[in-house]
């Protein structure tokens, strides 16, 4: 069995008062690639993707608002608040331009972040987006945020990460990887799950990613129960330009269950976007 690598040593900067945490690998030269963790994330998830990617990027992953070393955003925060959170940790880094890879709910936060911040965007990817319950009624945007946030403060996080992790991985995962998803989701806080919920209340990714001035790639699982391929096509479809890539044997987390193929498919995005 191949051993997973250790992640980089997490480190902090102050944007506002408010500490954000992050794990970064390459030369500070190279182009740097953002790595944005979803609802049950943070930046060490992505141990299999520094290492692998460093030679290419400047490999930077956070932890999102509230979650792991970061302080939580004041008040009910919107994607937009998140995008700018991340525009003043890349500041604080001196890093201009930027291609960021939202999983999940932080696909929100990556497509914000590109429509807020065009000229700092080379590409965008968003894997196993979420799309937000924007479209719906209100009554069904209510209820969807408190079927997810109920669920969560009534378990706790331990409690949800055994009930919800092994359901989104694909069949046959082993072991390891179940425990690692399980540990990881185990990790979050309600100061950050329940604000990163309510952000889904009123954004719809498909009309956020529209207007998105930057090339948008979407990487999808074969067996994602939340971001199924046959919706992550529909979007791409709908972009200008856009692609979709379907990761086989992965669910929701790609990036820890088929490491190669999705370290493959963000060279592939970028390397389209310098050719273009």
């Amino acid at each position: 069995m191949t051993a997973v690598p250790e992640a980089p040593p997490s480190r902090t900067v102050t944007v506002g008062g408010r500490r954000i945490a992050y794990r970064e690998a390459g030369d500070a030269s190279s182009p740097a690639l953002v790595l944005l963790h979803g609802l049950g994330g943070n930046a060490a998830m992505w141990r299999r993707q520094y290492g692998a990617l460093s030679d290419r990027f400047r490999v930077l992953g956070w932890d999102m608002p509230g979650y792991g070393g970061s302080d939580p955003l004041a008040g009910t925060p919107a994607a937009a608040d998140f995008a700018r959170a991340l525009a003043g940790l890349l500041d604080a880094l001196g890093i201009d331009r930027v291609c960021p890879v939202g999983q999940s709910v932080a696909a929100l936060i990556a497509a914000g972040f590109a429509r807020a911040f065009p000229d700092r965007i080379r590409a965008v990817v968003l894997a196993h987006p979420l799309f937000g319950f924007g479209a719906l009624a209100p009554a069904a945007r209510a209820a969807a945020v408190e079927e997810r946030t109920g669920a969560f403060l009534r378990l706790g996080p331990r409690g949800f990460a055994e009930d919800r992790g092994p359901r989104l991985l694909a069949p046959g995962a082993s072991e390891g990887l179940v425990a690692e998803v399980v540990a990881t989701m185990a990790g979050a806080r309600p100061e950050g799950y329940v604000p990163a919920v309510a952000m889904m209340a009123d954004i719809d990714l498909s009309a956020e990613a529209a207007q998105a001035a930057a090339p948008v790639h979407i990487v999808a699982g074969s067996d994602d129960p939340l971001a199924p391929p046959d919706r992550c096509h529909a979007l791409a479809e709908r972009l200008p330009g856009a692609t979709c890539k379907v990761i086989q044997g992965a669910g929701h987390y790609a990036a820890l269950e088929r490491p190669e193929a999705f370290n493959s498919a963000l060279l592939a995005a970028f390397e389209r976007r310098e050719r273009s």
